[in-house]
């Protein structure tokens, strides 16, 4: 509601942010963007750009918060309207987080008079616009705009002589706001599904506090000392994958004691206590507590590192998504299901995995760490590949990295002894056989939980009927779809 003492550009404003929300995503998303920037006309006084930018602030975070729960329930990739109001969503974020940067230079300047909070509270908010920007994009698979991490880094260093000594960084504080985007930064999003990212983000709410930041270089390095580059508007490299600049500013940074407190509600978890008795985030559809503090605590430690060398490529593949359909696809009594195939192109591949596009055909659910299968011709086997990362920076371009599995697979059916909680028995999966440079035994690739007790029955009628009990000797991947293990036939069947 105006007061008559704005100008008839805040005045608009005013009315919009004291107005009831309009219920629609896609208008309110699209209202934020056009009032921000009408707030950016030159005639708007400072005293009151102060005041608007702190109301948006609070409009924009219930947006970005609402929006959370539908972009994950459509998942990737989105169509055209979706993805576009989500980059316009990321893009306001950012701009509210500019203009509370802007806010805190003038109240510091003494150019408007302090209002309602402190510059440190302005950092604060800054920098949890950034947060709600950076994990949004990770939901539409794609990534911030630029400037996120330069404004980042002023909101931080600008706050430096106004936050409190001995500051410990409680959940509101500007220290524990940006050590959260810093964490999540450095398990590269983009290998997380949209649930299990989600789950990380309240994750952090936990245990963010817990990061080190040093304006010196650690005496000694390890896989989990990162560094950023303050002016570089670049987000933060591990020490791991590359050498920090010899001249700076830089900030180190070490995620060292979030793993360890990771490590510990693993060993709790592994105990038999259960997430909610540790106070850990309530469990979705996709998300396994134990599979996932386990990547999150390797990815702080030991941040992924690019072993072999990438070559360019452009080809054609053809490429199948999601056990199911592969299954269907390799079983000699199924006709094959041309509508689960697509066109993609490999854009660049290595010894150990690719990156493709996709082309042609329509294509939904995808997530990373599914199971996808690829082949150049009809006449060609299968490539079994799980799905490393997934981006999308236009609805009409969704890019994977493809980690390679196998080289060929066998359908099967398989169940655990005393697998209780399934309302059926018998799974389909897929056999990969023993490959010298990954694994000295065959392997199961199955879908998430299947795998619960040392020993179970594998069936499969390829040309014949075959039965035989397996005996698992080691989970080697689980992420939000499938679970990988070896296996060997055990010669004394129970």
């Amino acid at each position: 509601m105006t007061t008559g003492t704005e100008t008839g550009s805040t005045a608009a404003i005013f009315d919009w942010l004291a107005s009831q929300p309009s219920g629609g995503f896609s208008e309110e998303v699209s209202e934020l963007s056009i009032h921000l920037g009408m707030l950016h006309e030159p005639d708007i006084p400072a005293a009151q750009y102060h005041r608007c930018i702190e109301l948006f602030y609070g409009r924009a975070l219930r947006i970005a918060v609402e929006c959370r729960p539908r972009l994950i329930e459509i998942g990737l990739p989105m169509n055209r309207s979706l993805h576009s109001l989500s980059r316009q969503l990321v893009a306001s974020l950012i701009t509210i987080a500019e203009g509370l940067l802007q806010a805190m230079e003038r109240v510091r300047n003494e150019s408007i008079r302090n209002q309602n909070n402190p510059i440190d509270t302005l950092a604060a908010r800054g920098l949890r616009m950034l947060c709600e920007a950076y994990e949004i994009a990770g939901l539409s698979g794609g990534s911030p705009t630029p400037k996120l991490w330069g404004c980042a880094f002023d909101l931080f260093a600008s706050s430096a002589a106004d936050t409190p000594p001995g500051e410990t960084g409680s959940s509101d504080s500007v220290q524990f706001a940006f050590k959260r985007l810093l964490a999540i930064a450095c398990i590269q999003i983009e290998r997380l599904s949209q649930s299990e990212i989600s789950w990380t983000s309240e994750y952090l709410d936990r245990i963010a506090t817990l990061v080190q930041i040093d304006n010196t270089p650690p005496v000694t390095t390890d896989a989990s000392c990162f560094w950023i580059a303050c002016k570089a508007d670049e987000a933060p490299c591990a020490f791991l994958r590359k050498a920090p600049p010899q001249e700076g500013p830089l900030l180190y940074i070490s995620m060292a004691p979030l793993a360890k407190r990771t490590a510990e509600y693993l060993a709790r978890l592994e105990a038999g206590q259960q997430p909610l008795e540790l106070n850990l985030p309530k469990l979705a559809a996709g998300v396994q507590a134990t599979a996932l503090l386990q990547r999150l605590r390797h990815q702080w430690t030991v941040p992924a590192k690019r072993e072999q060398p990438r070559r360019k490529s452009q080809y054609s593949v053809q490429a199948c998504a999601g056990i199911p359909a592969i299954w269907k696809t390799l079983h000699a009594n199924n006709p094959p299901d041309e509508s689960a195939i697509q066109e993609w192109q490999v854009s660049n591949e290595s010894p150990n995995g690719f990156a493709i596009i996709h082309v042609a055909g329509k294509i939904a659910g995808l997530s990373a760490g599914m199971a996808i299968s690829l082949r150049t011709s009809p006449e060609e086997p299968w490539t079994i590949c799980v799905v490393r990362w997934i981006r999308s920076t236009t609805p009409e371009q969704i890019e994977l990295g493809l980690q390679v599995a196998s080289t060929g697979a066998t359908p099967v059916t398989i169940g655990f002894r005393s697998a209780r909680e399934r309302s059926s028995r018998m799974v389909n999966a897929l056999v990969l056989p023993a490959l010298p440079a990954l694994r000295h035994h065959p392997a199961v690739l199955a879908p998430l939980g299947t795998y619960s007790s040392r020993r179970f029955a594998l069936v499969s009628d390829i040309e014949k009927i075959y039965i035989a009990q397996g005996r698992l000797l080691s989970l080697d991947m689980q992420t939000a779809t499938i679970e990988l293990f070896q296996f060997e036939i055990d010669p004394y069947p129970i």
